[in-house]
């Protein structure tokens, strides 16, 4: 009894105390000769044809093997990858806070490589053994994520691993240990019974992990379902950020419900709260309920006690019912519960389950390595009693407070909690991927999303390598035309051969890199993309972008202006006739592509001059592309010849985006463009696309009071009613919740979805007057052009641009705006003060300049 205690303790501290060694940097490719790709031979597969609801095969699979050292160790380094989520372990000690190991990219053509110097943790004498032991669930390989509904089975079908240990000796010498089927042994074992990115997690802690008794295990199988590339990991790692830990704020246990109904679920009675730091109890029948206070990507994390085989459930969610649980308002459950049905597949996956090995006085630790939720509230059931001294919400995500670069606040709270909520959405979203939405079973590299919000995240965080290694994903997933996918990498939907050259989607493979560049200068990532780039841009010069000519790339289908409150939208199937789009919707998606076309080839020209190389091409090709703009989509005078676009927003801010017209048209356009914000109660009707290029554009052509009206307005649509609405991170829809009706439409409602958070671009940009020249980037140039507005108050931005520190900080006094600006060592900028337009040049230094009019 004694034993099997001492065992179990031993697994618990293997299991929960915190990671060992050192990330470093990879061998050489010829190490990977000296192994083989190792899988468990009899591992259960998923079969059969897989639906939205199909979960992972049961079980973790254990790699094992034991090393005797030939001689005295001087440094032993370990570089290991793996088909599914993996954790390493060097005698016992977990190996590398980086988790999800080894991320997400395309499943048949990528897998990155962790290496890491392991010397601490191993035993160095002559003769001593040391224990290499992996685990490896499904996550990112046997798992939907990466799998089509229809298929048959998952597209990984087993897990498997790789990994080569090199030993340094006090001699000079150097030995490797290669993964083989003969040295290595290989089983389903350990405390993770199930695991997969979106199915959560399930963990008996009476099991324990093969670290010592692993000899019954079998050989492992050689696996060949792999045949891409293993590279050197080049960015997006992930990390449990223990910094950024949340504690609860509010916990309380009901196990009654009173005034419920056919039409309502009714309300729940409270029995007891707790304050936090409070020890937590809950009891069979009873649920805890659990609020952060904040939406994020996270795991939770338990120092908790109770009898061996006591059972207790975790469901995540994002926010609760309300409204007596009236299902008219799309509640799932009685007020006060969570709500879950946004999940989508939210009755047998995304969620925890743990059962205990403990005596029931023994405090034992559990966070969840194996998948990741989003959420701001949970709920916890258990079969016995269960004492929790200490839960927390460790939020997961690639973006670490080493890297973030950019400090904004206001003397608006308003709008202070939409700059967090955008910053809680960015570190959400930006995980291996940058992803659409971390809570539902969906969590893909949307590439719209992406190219929206990558200028935003680049003032927030230093995102360089983060977009070097997505871009490669990207890459990987260019089809032989030259096209982009809508996904990358390729995700159970969004990457079909049928879902590529899709505008506003495609072009990210443009924009990321193009924005990558300026904010950083960063002429790496446009070398590494350039021969692609040049591929997609021959592409839609010679298709010109027209619907119909890349239909076989597009499926006759556009996201278009995603979720827009106007005409032709695509989600809302205004833009069709039945399944067919009409003769309008094409025309408006041609116009729309084509504007992209003139973008993109804007930014290739700019890149080119950046690179050393001939830009002539596609300054031309630009040039074609407006006027191909003006000649097929607009009328002289700036309207446009399909009358439906002339009462929109998105078409006029796409044209003005691209200066189509100078003089009294493009006057008359900006007139119209004011009369339809009016007409629409001073509310924006955008969607991703219009919505990402909304701001700036109105600064750009002299309606920077419109802009701040829509920063400011509280109605629906804006960004201040989701911040009225308790909002903590970007909302997916305008009107994921409202007042009136309750929830948006559950099949596709997100309560952290960070695209529309590109409204804190031009924060930077105009409100702060910080940005980047594509003349001098990297803001070895900055073009400062502050624009204040009395109902911000006053502002403090604070940036560590690539070129250095970069301050902003203004406030009133009376009449008078005073504004402190800081230029960094071996910068300059173009400063214009408020409603001027003479501009002055400034060289480093911190400066001081005092502006008074009256108002």
């Amino acid at each position: 009894m004694l034993k099997t205690k001492l065992l179990l303790l031993a697994c618990l501290v293997g299991f929960t105390t915190k990671a060992q060694g050192q990330l470093t940097d990879a061998l050489s490719d010829e190490t990977w000769k000296e192994s083989e790709w190792i899988c468990v031979a009899d591992a259960p597969e998923v079969q059969g044809r897989v639906n939205e609801h199909t979960r992972a095969a049961d079980g973790a699979n254990w790699f094992v093997t034991t090393i005797q050292n030939e001689k005295k160790v001087k440094k032993a380094l370990w570089m290991t990858t793996s088909l599914g989520v993996n954790e390493l372990y060097v005698n016992s000690q977990r190996i590398g806070k980086e988790v999800l190991r080894p991320g997400f990219s395309h499943h048949s053509k990528t897998k990155y490589a962790f290496t890491y110097d392991v010397t601490k943790q191993i035993l160095k004498k002559k003769g001593d053994t040391n224990t290499l032991a992996v685990q490896v669930t499904p996550g990112w390989w046997a798992d939907k994520i990466i799998t089509p509904s229809g298929s048959n089975g998952m597209y990984g079908q087993k897990c498997a691993f790789r990994g080569v240990l090199e030993l340094t000796f006090t001699d000079g010498t150097k030995q490797l240990y290669g993964t083989n089927t003969k040295d290595w042994k290989a089983g389903i074992a350990g405390p993770v019974k199930h695991a997969a990115i979106f199915d959560g997690e399930e963990y008996d802690a009476r099991a324990l992990a093969p670290f010592t008794d692993f000899q019954a295990l079998p050989q492992p199988a050689v696996s060949k379902e792999y045949k891409g590339v293993i590279v050197p990991k080049c960015g997006a790692e992930v990390y449990h950020v223990d910094k950024w830990a949340l504690t609860p704020k509010r916990a309380y246990v009901y196990s009654k419900v009173e005034n419920a109904s056919d039409e309502a679920y009714g309300k729940i009675v409270i029995d007891r709260e707790y304050k936090n730091g409070q020890k937590m109890v809950v009891y069979p029948g009873e649920h805890l309920v659990v609020d952060f206070g904040q939406n994020c990507a996270a795991v939770p994390s338990f120092k908790f006690a109770a009898k061996s085989g006591t059972h207790l459930t975790c469901l995540p969610a994002e926010l609760l019912n309300d409204g007596n649980g009236a299902k008219s308002r799309g509640m799932d459950g009685p007020e006060g519960s969570i709500h879950r049905k946004n999940l989508r597949i939210h009755d047998k996956s995304i969620r925890l389950d743990y059962t205990f090995a403990t005596l029931k006085k023994w405090y034992t630790y559990y966070t969840p390595r194996q998948t990741f939720f989003g959420y701001r509230f949970l709920d916890i059931t258990a079969t016995d009693e269960v004492t929790i001294q200490q839960i927390q919400s460790i939020p997961v995500s690639s973006i670490t407070p080493e890297m973030e670069t950019g400090h904004i606040t206001t003397g608006n709270d308003l709008v202070n909690q939409l700059i967090s909520n955008t910053i809680w959405g960015m570190r959400s979203n930006y995980l291996s991927v940058p992803t659409d939405c971390p809570q539902r079973n969906e969590r893909l590299g949307w590439t719209a999303d992406t190219q929206v919000f990558c200028e935003t995240g680049s003032f927030f965080a230093d995102t360089r390598r983060f977009f070097h290694k997505w871009l490669h994903d990207l890459r990987d997933s260019q089809n032989d035309e030259g096209g982009y996918p809508s996904v990358s990498p390729p995700g159970q939907y969004g990457s079909w051969k049928d879902e590529y050259m899709r505008f506003g989607w495609s072009d990210a493979g443009i924009i990321v890199p193009w924005t990558i560049w300026k904010q950083f200068g960063d002429k790496a990532i446009v070398e590494e993309c350039w021969e692609s780039m040049q591929r997609y841009m021959h592409h839609i010069c010679n298709t010109k972008y027209d619907h119909n000519a890349l239909s076989q790339e597009n499926g006759n289908y556009q996201w278009g202006d995603w979720l827009s409150y106007e005409p032709l939208e695509t989600c809302g199937r205004s833009a069709f006739d039945g399944n067919t789009p009409l003769p309008e919707t094409i025309e408006y998606w041609n116009y729309l592509g084509a504007s992209y076309w003139a973008i993109d080839a804007t930014m290739m020209a700019d890149m080119a001059k950046a690179l050393g190389r001939d830009s002539s091409e596609y300054t031309a090709m630009a040039a074609e592309a407006r006027d191909y703009l003006r000649q097929q989509f607009l009328n002289a005078d700036g309207t446009f010849k399909c009358a439906t676009l002339n009462t929109m927003q998105t078409p006029a801010l796409f044209a003005l985006r691209n200066n189509l017209f100078e003089g009294e048209a493009k006057a008359k356009m900006i007139e119209r463009l004011r009369q339809n914000f009016r007409d629409h109660d001073d509310c924006l009707q955008t969607g991703f696309l219009g919505t990402s290029i909304l701001m700036p554009t109105l600064t750009d052509n002299g309606m920077t009071d419109v802009a701040y009206t829509l920063l400011f307005q509280r109605k629906n649509p804006s960004w201040l009613y989701s911040v009225d609405n308790g909002a903590t991170t970007i909302w997916e829809r305008w009107n994921s919740y409202t007042k009136d009706k309750g929830m948006g439409p559950n099949g596709m409602n997100s309560f952290n979805h960070y695209a529309y958070g590109c409204v804190c671009q031009w924060i930077w940009q105009t409100c702060a007057g910080i940005a980047s020249d594509p003349a001098q980037p990297g803001f070895k140039h900055i073009i400062m052009k502050p624009v204040p507005d009395l109902r911000l108050g006053h502002l403090d931005a604070t940036y560590n641009s690539a070129a250095g520190l970069i301050e902003s900080h203004w406030k009133y006094e009376g009449n008078d705006w005073i504004w402190t600006f800081t230029i960094p060592a071996g910068a300059t900028a173009s400063v214009t003060l408020p409603y001027e337009t003479e501009t002055k040049e400034y060289q480093t230094g911190t400066y001081t300049v005092r502006k008074t009019w009256r108002y």
